[in-house]
């Protein structure tokens, strides 16, 4: 990275929700950087209509994105319609290019300036932010996340194009992009910060039989999670714990409340700070990833993976990407239910040995990553 670099990072998540790839690799540019966090304008998050700052070098401020992954399906038909809609579409874009210009000011005079895109939704006024260089992080399967407009499909098709550098997180978004239009596209997995969830006191204040072993999930309990399979889970294993940490959409809190009904060892604690979420993990003895196979899914490169690694819990997980097999001694990869309480039994009733699964997290550091997504951007911007 060439020293003294102004950075626009166009996330495709709020600085305040779940801490993730956006605010791990922001948090890790070099120290000369300084970031503009641009934000979707999101319900249920305060938002910064003004540059806020969050850290000495990196400042946030909520946007007007296209919200396509609104939590209220009536929501999402409705913004589905409008990005459809010439009329509509045209005055958010005119809107957000106006807005932009807002947000040119921002940086130090002379500075050369990264676009960093997370949300593809930022192509239509990316011209008006005046960056040298733009590099798309293209961390899932945009089009399968939530449906898009087909008129708004050509900006996911352009940044892919015109991106001086565009970064996968796993192989088969690789193909995707690819298949998009880009060129030569870099895999960059994501990753843990071993150290904080390796040294984490296991919590002791969770729900249930203090005695009973736990077997969790952390993470979104949306449509992609497999909620009927981690209920015959608890079912099956009366004497353990089953329990989930993580936000679920309206009809997922309903499934999950019948779900708790019929099974008392399964427990569902809501969303946590991130903070709190390692020594969650380190109180499990086995982790749990139960994705149901999906375009979205067999793209998906789950950090929880690297979490459950790094804390020394053994994974067992269904066989949702076609790269889970290459996961080695950090996962157990289940082909059915029987194979998934199978595999979740065993490692119950003979522990995995800690040491290989940190070994393996610690080739996953958030630190090793941002290294090489910084070295990327630098090579791209050179």
């Amino acid at each position: 990275m060439r020293p003294g670099w102004d950075v626009v990072w166009l996330s495709d998540i709020p600085w305040g929700s779940l801490w993730q790839r956006p605010q791990q690799l922001a948090t890790r540019f070099p120290p000369d950087a300084r970031i503009l966090f641009v934000e979707p304008w999101t319900l249920g998050h305060p938002a910064a209509f003004r540059p806020a700052p969050v850290s000495e070098r990196i400042t946030r401020v909520s946007f007007p994105f296209l919200p396509l992954h609104a939590r209220s399906p009536g929501l999402r038909r409705f913004f589905y319609r409008m990005g459809d809609w010439p009329p509509a579409v045209g005055a958010l874009f005119t809107l957000q290019r106006a807005w932009a210009r807002t947000l040119r000011g921002f940086g130090r005079r002379g500075a050369p300036r990264l676009a960093v895109v997370q949300n593809f939704l930022a192509h239509p006024f990316l011209p008006v932010l005046g960056a040298d260089r733009t590099v798309y992080d293209m961390i899932d399967a945009p089009l399968h996340f939530a449906p898009v407009p087909p008129r708004l499909v050509r900006h996911w098709e352009g940044l892919l194009r015109e991106a001086d550098g565009v970064s996968v997180t796993s192989e088969p978004l690789a193909r995707l992009a690819l298949a998009g239009g880009a060129r030569n596209p870099e895999l960059i997995g994501n990753g843990v910060e071993v150290a904080r969830f390796s040294g984490a006191a296991p919590a002791r204040d969770l729900p249930g039989d203090p005695q009973a072993p736990i077997l969790g999930y952390v993470g979104s309990l949306h449509s992609w999670f497999d909620l009927p399979l981690v209920s015959a889970l608890a079912r099956a294993l009366p004497r353990a714990r089953v329990l989930l940490v993580g936000p679920a959409p309206p009809a997922t809190r309903e499934e999950l409340e019948r779900a708790q009904a019929r099974s008392p060892n399964l427990f569902w604690l809501g969303p946590r700070p991130y903070e709190e979420v390692p020594s969650i993990v380190r109180a499990f003895r086995v982790g749990l990833i139960p994705f149901r196979r999906t375009p979205l899914t067999e793209a998906v490169n789950p950090v929880k993976l690297y979490e459950y690694a790094a804390a020394g819990v053994p994974c067992v997980t269904t066989r949702f990407t076609g790269e889970a097999g290459a996961w080695g001694e950090a996962a157990r990869v289940a082909d059915s239910e029987a194979d998934f309480i199978a595999a979740a039994s065993a490692l119950l009733a003979s522990p995995a040995d800690p040491a290989p699964l940190v070994a393996f997290a610690r080739r996953h550091d958030w630190d090793e990553i941002a290294g090489r997504f910084v070295a990327f951007c630098a090579r791209e911007a050179a």
